[in-house]
Order: C-alpha cells, then structure tokens, then sequence
C-alpha cells in the first residue's frame, strides 16, 4: 500500500489536495497534519495499528473514500513540514503515509 503526492513540496497558502482511491476493493482515507518537525515522531497505538490522532494537529482529512472515489481537502498551508497518511486500521503501518514540506 502507499500514498503517492504528485510533489514532495508546496508553497505556503490556499492549497486544494485532490485525492484518488485508486484500490480495487478498500476504502481509504488522508488525513493532514502540521509537524513539530520534520523527524516528529510518529505516536503509533500499536495495539490499534492506527496513530493516535487526537495527539497529532489534524487540519482535515478526506474520510471514507470507496474504491476508484475522490475527494478534496483544501486548506492554507505555513511553511513547515506536513505529513499525510491513511489512518484504517494497518494502513498507516503498511507505509500509506508521505512527506510533505511546504515553502514561503
């Protein structure tokens, strides 16, 4: 599984994430989050195989995306790190997740 940007860097301001499920029969998601920084540890509830969320800064997500389905998610990015993932059970851990820097 992955989760694939079309670029690893952005420049800070209103920005619009088209998101494509492109699996033939699981649904995901993409959750975005701001990053202390760019090597913040990632707070994995390994008994849950998901990140805890509530101690990450979440700032929207795309949620419930059905095989071949899109979505958006638009958002005023800073500049600083950011980090995008499927948060399903295991999706995270089987490396849906990608880096993303964001300019002035």
């Amino acid at each position: 599984m992955t989760l694939a940007l079309d670029q690893s860097t952005a420049k800070a301001g209103e920005t619009v994430f088209a998101v494509h499920n492109d699996a033939m029969t699981e649904n995901h998601e993409m959750v975005l989050v701001k990053l202390k920084s760019a090597d913040q540890a990632m707070p994995l509830n390994k008994a849950k195989h998901r990140l805890d969320e509530k101690q990450l800064k979440s700032l929207g997500e795309v949620s419930d995306l059905k095989p071949g389905a899109d979505g958006t998610l638009k958002v005023k990015l800073v500049p600083g790190n950011y980090m995008l993932f499927c948060n399903i059970k295991g999706h995270y851990e089987a490396g849906m997740h990608a880096s993303l820097a964001v300019t002035e």
